[in-house]
């Protein structure tokens, strides 16, 4: 099986996903995350943007390796400018073709942050059109077997497909700490992203909490597009 992961930022894989790809990873799946952007904004303003994206790159690879990813490659989109247009979702049928996932994993578009909500929208035209003949780009078209949405407590998102990732919250929240950037970043960042606050602690409550409800120690939420292909994520 092939999964691919499409994320707006370099820590979005980690915190959304990152037990899921994992469990793929350790059982033989072919895994890829793709990141819309490099994050360069996630900085306090001691740093360029050009600094912050080079440091967020590399803890990006280094969280890829901690979770088993194949994988770790940049879309070329700006932070915080990702915009929904007919030539990015091009950008992004070529990628899935690239690829030829049989999964999608990617953000809710009910989401506070705009870059989330452009990626959600992009990914899941990107999908449909991905399989059309006609519409031409670089690579064949592919028809992936479904999309699964992750989302964030403040938002609307309410999971229907539970990945039970009980050996794998450790691996996790490891990837997670490969982004010492932004684990400073959003304390220091307050308000705004306030269920991030003490990042490690909750996703770690998070996992505990999802498993709770399907009876494992942790889990990771989704919500499918299509209801008929649940079976493909677990």
């Amino acid at each position: 099986m092939n999964v691919l992961a499409i994320v707006a930022h370099p820590d979005d894989a980690a915190i959304f996903c990152g037990g899921t790809l994992a469990k793929h990873a350790d059982r033989g799946d072919h895994v890829a995350v793709a990141h819309m952007t490099r994050g360069e904004y996630g900085g306090l303003g001691s740093d360029t943007e050009e600094d912050v994206a080079a440091v967020r790159t590399e803890e990006s690879r280094a969280a890829g390796e901690v979770l088993g990813v194949d994988e770790v490659e940049f879309l070329g989109f700006k932070d915080g400018r990702i915009e929904y247009s007919l030539e990015d979702r091009f950008v992004l049928v070529d990628a899935l073709r690239k690829h030829d996932p049989d999964i999608v994993l990617t953000h809710f578009q009910d989401d506070f942050h705009p870059d989330h909500q452009a990626t959600a929208r992009l990914v899941t035209d990107a999908y449909y059109m991905a399989s059309l003949p006609l519409a031409e780009t670089d690579y064949e078209p592919c028809d992936p077997d479904n999309i699964y949405y992750f989302g964030k407590p403040t938002s609307s998102f309410e999971p229907e497909t539970f990945v039970d990732i009980s050996g794998y919250l450790d691996t996790k929240i490891e990837a997670l700490e490969q982004h010492e950037s932004q684990v400073d970043f959003l304390v220091e960042h307050g308000g705004i992203d306030a269920e991030f606050d003490n990042l490690v602690d909750s996703l770690r409550a998070e996992g505990m909490t999802l498993g709770k409800r399907v009876g494992c120690k942790a889990a990771e939420g989704f919500a499918p597009l299509h209801e008929q292909a649940q079976g493909y994520l677990h």
